[in-house]
This record gives structure tokens, C-alpha cells and sequence, in this order.
């Protein structure tokens, strides 16, 4: 029996054809490709290539608006956006709308395409969607992991807020360093490094988001530059944007410094085991590596018993993800060198820095899942 692998994701983005580059490299020409667009709008379809693959890759949604604007139609009502609101909106590549009726959309799809799969016995999924779903959703992935692990930390978890003044008023007198996520936010997106200084009376963000006004309503988009910002109405503006929309809020753990910058790791984990290490640059908090930040492969300038310690903690973190093949795990190594998990990213194996090599972590899951399949049958 051929292997037949279903390949779904943005035809526009760069993941596809970095996967099935890699395919045709090692001679697999048996596999097709579904557009999102394709899949949210033709179930039909969708089931028919799931039956006749054994393999279902899944990839993204990237920066697609027509794509985005789907899955918000999908998530709308339960995620507290209604099609009217829709309807006002002038869309741009860049703009941020009801991120939880974004994910409600990617929800109900994810366990829709998780459920065919299932009814097809032969059909392995390269990535478990139940799983995946726990991991986009920053709040979920805290409890899932708080209190499990050995070989790992996680960051002080704050309380929630209902937004940014019921924040500050309990915080004001506090010196604190904290990172408020939009909950179901991937990369930067809404993420914003907060400090207050009450000895000098300053308060500070560092955020790629950022905000226009007409008419008194704001429209809020991500940028590729991350901005310091002091100025009280504009944080209140962010801080509340995030809150309302759904954050998790932890402390903010020191980096080690190289080379006057900070920095942290995205592990790759595969099969349980820890295969590559990408260390971030930064001289912001901000480390996300489609900002521009430099990298570096972390065995060129860590030492081995400090790789380990991210290599350890990273492989227990996907030893509770069991039912996933891969992930990236996002690890700050503190000053103490604790590891401290501070993401988990069920897409985290697209490496720019490895396209066009033999070191394409893609080559590796290929090979895993190609075992996988031989086993069970």
C-alpha cells in the first residue's frame, strides 16, 4: 500500500511548499493539497481526500484575510461577534478581529476534520488537533501543564482583569514586570511586555501592536517593529484592547544576556525528543523571530549542560502533549538557569533558517510519520 499524504493549509503561504518540497526531495509525489478556502467551504471534498489518504498534515491558517474573514464567520456568534459587525468592518492584511471568534472558527473546524479522521482507522493525523487546540489557547496550555512538571517552570501566573484600570489600581504601588498575552494570539500578536516603576512613576510597554482611530473607534493591527511606549492613554488604550478581547497575564521572567542581548529558545521536539535548538535576539522582551530578531542555533554558543536543560524540559513538556508528533516549545532560560516554559506552538517547525537544507526539520517528520504508518499497519 502507497503512502498518500493530505496536505491542508494556505496555498498563498510559504508552509505548503516548504512541506511538500521536502516530500518531492525524498521522492514522495503521492500527496494532495486542500486550500483552507477549499475546506471551509466544501465538506464534501474534504471528506473524500481524507478516505483516500493515510497521512493528514496539518498547516495554519497564515496571514490570509480572505481565510481569516472564514473562520470568523464560522465563530462569530459564539465567540460574541455577530455578522453585522462583520459586515462594518474594512478588512487589511494586518488587522486583528475578535481573535476568540478567530479561534472559536478554528475550534469547530479543527474538531470537525478531527472527527473524519477518526472515522478512517487508517488515517494518521501529523499532528493531534484536540492537542493542537489546548496549545493555541495560552490559558489552557497553563493548566495543562501547571503543577506536572519535573523538568520544567512556568512563570507566575497573574489574576485576570476585567481591564486595564481594575489592572492598575491593584498593581500601581507594585514594582512589576509582567507580559499580557492575547489569549489566542500566535506570534507577537497582541502581546504586550508591561512594567511599572512606582519610585519614578513610570509605566512602560514594549508591543508590536498597534492602533488608528476614525470616529471614535479604534482598529487595531500588528506591525513587524516593536515600540516602547510611556505615554498613559496609549498603554490603557493596548492593555485594555488585550483584556477585553481575552488575556493570560504572567510575570516576566529576566533572559540571559549574549552579547548585550537577550534571548530565548524555541525547542522542536519530535516524537517526544528534543531535535533542534533556535535561540531568539532581542534588545526588546520581545523575541518572535518574524519581527526581524536575529537567531542563532543555540549549540554554537550555549554550553552543553545548558542545552540539556532546555532539551529536558522541552521532551516533558510534549511527554503530556502524548498524542502529538511534534511542537515547538518556547523556553526562557533564567539567570538560575530554570527553564521556564513560556509557549507552546503545535505549528512550531517552520524553520526560515533551514528552507533549501538538509537539515529541514520537515525531512525528520516525514521519516517519523512514514514509520509510524508502516507500524500500524
Amino acid at each position: 500500500m502507497k503512502n498518500n499524504f493530505l496536505i491542508i493549509g494556505d496555498n498563498k503561504g510559504r508552509r505548503i511548499k516548504t512541506f511538500t518540497d521536502c516530500l518531492k526531495n525524498k521522492g514522495i509525489y503521492n500527496y494532495s493539497v486542500m486550500d483552507w478556502t477549499e475546506v471551509l467551504k466544501n465538506r464534501k471534498e474534504l471528506e473524500k481526500n481524507i478516505k483516500k489518504s493515510n497521512i493528514v498534515r496539518i498547516e495554519p491558517p497564515e496571514k490570509n484575510m480572505d481565510i481569516y474573514k472564514l473562520f470568523l464567520d464560522i465563530g462569530a456568534e459564539s465567540g460574541g461577534f455577530s455578522k453585522d459587525d462583520m459586515n462594518k468592518i474594512n478588512y487589511n492584511e494586518n488587522i486583528i478581529i475578535s481573535p476568540k471568534s478567530w479561534f472559536k472558527g478554528i475550534e469547530k473546524t479543527f474538531l470537525v476534520i478531527d472527527k473524519l479522521i477518526k472515522e478512517n482507522k487508517d488515517v494518521l493525523s501529523m499532528c493531534d488537533l484536540k492537542e493542537a487546540l489546548i496549545m493555541m489557547d495560552k490559558g489552557k496550555t497553563y493548566g495543562f501543564l501547571e503543577g506536572k512538571g519535573k523538568s520544567y517552570y512556568l512563570p507566575e501566573k497573574m489574576p485576570e482583569y476585567q481591564n486595564y484600570d481594575e489592572f492598575y489600581e491593584e498593581n500601581k504601588d507594585n514594582f512589576i514586570k509582567c507580559f499580557i498575552k492575547l489569549r489566542y494570539g500566535s506570534g507577537s500578536t497582541g502581546v504586550i511586555a508591561y512594567s511599572n516603576n512606582p519610585k519614578i512613576k513610570e509605566e512602560k510597554i514594549f508591543t508590536s501592536l498597534n492602533y488608528t482611530k476614525e470616529n471614535g473607534n479604534k482598529t487595531f493591527f500588528s506591525t513587524y517593529n516593536v515600540k516602547s511606549y510611556t505615554d498613559k492613554n496609549r498603554i490603557r488604550d493596548m492593555v485594555n484592547w488585550v483584556l477585553e478581547n481575552g488575556a493570560h497575564i504572567e510575570k516576566w521572567i529576566p533572559k540571559l544576556i549574549y552579547e548585550k542581548k537577550g534571548f530565548d529558545t524555541r525547542a522542536f521536539v519530535l516524537d517526544k525528543k528534543s531535535e533542534y535548538l533556535l535561540s531568539r535576539f532581542s534588545s526588546s522582551p520581545i523575541t518572535n523571530l518574524h519581527l526581524k530578531n536575529e537567531r542563532k542555533e543555540s549549540e554554537e554558543f550555549l554550553e552543553k549542560d545548558e542545552t540539556e536543560i532546555i532539551k529536558k524540559a522541552s521532551e516533558e513538556v510534549m511527554t503530556l502533549f502524548s498524542k502529538s508528533l511534534y511542537s515547538g516549545i518556547d523556553i526562557v532560560l533564567a539567570n538560575n538557569l530554570k527553564p521556564y516554559v513560556v509557549d507552546v506552538n503545535p505549528f512550531g517547525d517552520l524553520f526560515h533558517n533551514l528552507i533549501g537544507t538538509d537539515k529541514n526539520v520537515h525531512y525528520r517528520e516525514i521519516d517519523k510519520i512514514l514509520c509510524k504508518a508502516a507500524e500500524s499497519r
